[in-house]
């Protein structure tokens, strides 16, 4: 078995940048391999200024490392990596609870993919609204139009999925479910190509009704 990569300690300056959310993609590429500015901006569909700037940035705080690489006629191209895994002390940051943490990392995102969920809705039908509707012994909220629940669009071809929903388990049975959805997650993650595209993947298993 391999060995697990060597843990980073952040200070203040580099927490800043690594708990930027609009980094993170940045910095995910870069934590997987090597790259030059030119190949982020061929993955990330950036300009080459706003690569620089940003590799500069993450060099500066001692974030990124820099490898050169001879190339074509001598010319020593650099490519910026940065180590896999990071500790951030929350002393080094302003998020000093949870609460802090949640509203400054994780809200941004849901704000985020729920903004993504109602571009791809509104290209399918201009007017939606809310079904809530008992199934069984749960309870579920979906978006539709005035006919139906957009179930086609939730369970057909489209990589496109949203339902916020709560099911009754023995605690036997939701610890089955979520060992079944952590394998799911961890098959989808060898499965991930960098030329491929981006989709949001948001999975929330919760002990009581957060209707």
């Amino acid at each position: 078995m391999s060995q697990a990569a060597p843990v980073r300690t952040a200070d203040a300056a580099q927490a800043r940048l690594l708990l930027d959310v609009s980094l993170r993609m940045l910095l995910n590429l870069l934590m997987h391999a090597p790259r030059s500015a030119r190949q982020v901006t061929e993955h990330l569909d950036m300009d080459i200024q706003r690569a620089y700037y940003l590799l500069r940035k993450l060099e500066r705080v001692g974030i990124a490392e820099v490898e050169c690489e001879p190339g074509a006629g001598g010319q020593v191209p650099k490519r910026y990596t940065v180590a896999p895994r990071w500790f951030i002390p929350y002393e080094v940051t302003r998020a000093e609870t949870l609460n802090a943490f949640v509203e400054a990392q994780i809200m941004p995102r849901m704000e985020r993919f729920v903004g993504l969920s109602v571009e791809l809705l509104q290209q399918h039908q201009p007017t939606w609204g809310f079904w809530l509707e008992t199934e069984g012994q749960a309870t579920n909220l979906r978006m539709g139009d005035a006919k139906a629940p957009a179930n086609a669009l939730f369970t057909g071809d489209e990589p496109f999925l949203l339902n916020l929903g709560t099911a009754r388990l023995s605690r036997a049975n939701a610890s089955e479910l979520k060992r079944r959805l952590v394998a799911v997650l961890e098959e989808l993650e060898s499965m991930e190509s960098p030329d491929a595209d981006v989709y949001t993947v948001a999975v929330m298993l919760v002990r009581g009704n957060v209707g």
